[in-house]
């Protein structure tokens, strides 16, 4: 985060003494897609105030070195005109003040604190003739709301055509199931339905957020014995872990390999940080470890039954290119996945069932 900082401060420079430089986003990110490094600030946003506060009070320079840092991520959301990030940063709040309650005001005022001072930011680095941010404006624009309506609708026809184990992974969209522009549905819940299935859906869904829920009460009840500094991250966590399931619904968080990083670093933390609370339990019966065995061999089919699309890789990768007019390959799923293909003949020959 601080290198990217420097990165930004860099650039920005540059274009202070160069015209022909573009001023950020316009003039290079450092991101394939702003939309990731979007993404990135959801997961780190919240991160960044639990720091803060972990940092003793008497170091006033490395406290306002934070502070800057916190601002400067909320005048580049301001910048780059994402509501994703300012809708998952709003849901953080509100979950992590009903959980913590007056455990969660030192990381809300940080946060407010930020937001406050990113605004002020934006106007001195970005704003021209007063103008206010853009994604103000876009909160009132209805034409993108109608286009993620109709790709969360498309996810619930394949999940109609194809209920029980879904149309497969990573087939949103690609042929013979559906063909879309958008590489996901912008929606990990819907995603997961249309590439899964009802089942698959139903207890993934309910381990998460019985999971979660366990993780989040588990820490609300540490936060009455422990220091404003442990809290401070504890209420950051689980602010992290809230933004990022947010935007993972009106974004396609968790289908970028940075998002995949950070969701195995923070889910991962957070699963460290839980205290499993053994009860007492009896043997586990015979009909429990049968249950378990055909639980275990259907999973393995259904993943083993899409190994078969590893040997269309190269073709998927060749009719990209025969159908778009350059010659380099975007990321999604850590590897091609740019279905922008409007070539009848393209799209058939690159059928699994041809």
């Amino acid at each position: 985060m601080v290198l990217y900082a420097v990165f930004f401060g860099v650039g920005y420079g540059m274009h202070l003494i160069f015209e022909e430089i573009k001023l950020w986003p316009d003039g290079g990110t450092n991101y394939v897609n702003i939309r990731n490094f979007n993404h990135y600030q959801t997961w780190t946003l919240p991160l960044l105030g639990g720091i803060l506060l972990s940092i003793p009070k008497g170091w006033n320079i490395a406290r306002g070195g934070m502070l800057g840092l916190i601002a400067l991520w909320w005048a580049l959301i301001f910048a780059s005109n994402v509501r994703g990030t300012i809708v998952a940063m709003g849901v953080a709040a509100v979950g992590v003040a009903l959980l913590f309650r007056r455990y969660a005001k030192p990381w809300l005022v940080v946060q407010a604190a930020g937001l406050l001072a990113g605004i002020g930011l934006y106007y001195l680095l970005f704003s021209t003739g007063g103008s206010g941010p853009p994604v103000v404006e876009k909160f009132s624009e209805g034409g993108t709301y109608s286009k993620r309506l109709q790709l969360w609708r498309t996810s619930l026809e394949m999940a109609w055509a194809h209920p029980w184990l879904g149309a497969g992974p990573m087939h949103f969209a690609w042929p013979p199931y559906r063909f879309a522009t958008a590489g996901s549905p912008h929606n990990a819940f819907l995603q997961w339905l249309a590439e899964w299935g009802v089942f698959s859906t139903g207890i993934m869904s309910g381990l998460a957020v019985w999971g979660g829920w366990r993780w989040m009460d588990q820490e609300r009840r540490a936060a009455e014995a422990a220091s404003a500094a442990s809290n401070g991250v504890r209420v950051a966590l689980v602010g992290s872990v809230l933004a990022a399931a947010a935007h993972a619904m009106v974004s396609g968080l968790l289908v970028t390999p940075i998002s995949q990083v950070f969701l195995a670093l923070v889910g991962g933390w957070a699963w460290g940080r839980y205290r499993f609370e053994r009860g007492p339990t009896t043997a586990p019966s015979t009909t429990a470890h049968a249950l378990l065995c055909v639980l275990l061999v259907a999973a393995m089919g259904v993943v083993g039954s899409s190994l078969k699309d590893l040997s269309t890789v190269e073709e998927r990768r060749d009719a990209l290119l025969e159908a778009v007019d350059r010659n380099r390959f975007s990321p999604r799923y850590w590897g091609q996945g740019f279905l922008h293909v409007r070539d009848p003949e393209v799209i058939e020959r690159a059928r699994r069932n041809r």
